[in-house]
């Protein structure tokens, strides 16, 4: 009975020791630091690879080594009818590995730009040519990103913010590309990345300062848009994507410093029709453009978003009316944000011919030159106050009027730099109100 209840003593501590092992190492594996799989390359008909340190290229699926290379020796992957061949000579795997052979700091070299991690080559879905993948741990993928989104001379505190956005959208976006073989890709459809090369030292010290930061909403991570300008007011989610997000809701925006926070653009109502008829809208020659007066944020019309972004406009021509969406304008025409309102206008003459009369009466003409303000077109009487007639005058224009730079939600990079070179001095913490002001309701938490 002794040795029954001692075995169970020793059995229940057993077990109670082996759960508290398992809930220590599931929570390591929580706040380990995770790794992420970057396509830096993709479509690529050719590959060229090497290396800081001596390297070798190694055959993925069984650890086959195919070639052994000195430092800054270069070799070629090419991809043509479903081969990959390396410097010429094909080869029956359809992955390919570099191995650093070398100690300390060393990278591996695509194309001629160096990258921390590992590198895999393997085809491109739909069998187009080669992918490139970068391996390696998320916060050095973050240095080669900072510099490229933001400015890593601004205020700090700007720069910490900006860091701990980017880490909040890639862990967010893990696996967004998982149908092509990596998670995230290095362009502006995910974050722009160009490893070690792009890496400078106050955009490594913002990452690490910040090191495993992110932003959540309830326990959650949240996908931390940013943009360069907001136009003096950010966006409500809804307004943009058409998905509500309750901590992306639109705020009063400090990027007035911003060099695009005011534009304009002009363009030739023949253009526009030309651009309209191009793109599948037979709508014939414009007669009329509707769409609200841009007033002081926030603002409440139909049509517009809480920051004035147009959310729908209307096109009136003599065959069709259509009705476009701000993003798709924006693309149509090449325009820095939605943010924006229009005029319609005709150029005034600048020479004039007058008759004079001199003290003789004798009478005559001449021409005067005078330097006038074009004319805006105000419709008809009966018109609505959103409706812009147009007169189908050949040199009638659109002067377009718009504020900021890009989508205008979550984070405004010009914004957040105004915010922080007016941190109290010695904060090294202000960067948490930056990120609480432009993403509502939110907690900065240290996951690992």
């Amino acid at each position: 009975m002794f040795r029954r209840i001692i075995y169970l003593t020793t059995l229940l501590c057993f077990l109670v020791s082996a759960a508290a092992g398992a809930q220590v190492s599931a929570q390591s594996a929580r706040t380990a630091e995770p790794l992420i799989r970057v396509g830096i390359w993709t479509n690529q008909p050719n590959v060229l690879l090497s290396a800081t340190s001596p390297f070798a290229i190694v055959d993925r699926t069984n650890g086959q080594v195919l070639g052994a290379y000195q430092a800054g020796e270069r070799v070629s992957l090419a991809y043509k009818n479903g081969i990959i061949a390396l410097n010429g000579k094909p080869l029956e795997t359809r992955s390919i590995g570099v191995v650093l052979k070398g100690k300390g700091e060393q990278y591996i070299e695509v194309n001629k730009r160096r990258y921390r991690g590992d590198i895999e080559v393997h085809p491109t879905r739909g069998e187009t040519g080669l992918t490139v993948v970068n391996t390696l741990p998320v916060e050095q993928y973050l240095y080669g990103i900072i510099a490229r989104e933001i400015s890593p001379d601004w205020a700090i505190e700007a720069v910490k913010a900006q860091a701990v956005a980017a880490r909040t959208y890639a862990l967010y976006n893990l696996g967004k590309h998982a149908d092509d073989g990596f998670d995230v890709c290095a362009t502006t459809d995910c974050q722009v990345y160009g490893g070690r090369d792009s890496e400078v030292p106050r955009a490594i010290q913002a990452v690490d300062e910040t090191r495993g930061m992110v932003i959540q909403y309830r326990g959650q991570l949240i996908p931390a848009y940013f943009h360069s300008s907001g136009g003096g007011y950010t966006e409500n989610s809804e307004n943009v994507w058409g998905t509500y997000r309750p901590y992306l809701r639109g705020v009063p925006d400090f990027d007035q410093a911003a060099p695009h926070f005011k534009w304009e653009k002009q363009v030739a109502v023949t253009e526009l029709e030309e651009l309209l008829r191009q793109s599948g809208y037979g709508i014939g020659r414009l007669q009329a453009i509707e769409l609200s007066r841009l007033t002081a944020q926030p603002v409440t019309a139909p049509d517009r978003g809480v920051s004035g972004r147009v959310k729908t406009i209307r096109f009136i021509g003599d065959q069709g009316t259509i009705q476009l969406t701000g993003a798709k304008l924006r693309s149509l025409l090449g325009l820095n944000s939605t943010l924006f309102d229009l005029a319609v206008v005709v150029p005034v003459p600048k020479v004039f011919e007058v008759e004079i009369t001199d003290s003789y009466g004798d009478h005559g003409k001449k021409q005067i030159e005078i330097n006038l303000p074009p004319r805006q077109e105000q419709g008809w009487f009966s018109d609505k106050p959103n409706i812009r007639r147009l007169t189908g005058r050949p040199d009638e224009k659109l002067v377009i009027t718009g504020y900021g730079w890009g989508h205008g939600v979550g984070l405004s990079q010009w914004g957040a730099k105004a915010m922080a070179e007016t941190a109290p001095p010695g904060d090294t913490a202000y960067f948490k109100e930056i990120l609480k002001h432009y993403y509502q309701g939110v907690d900065i938490n240290k996951i690992y």
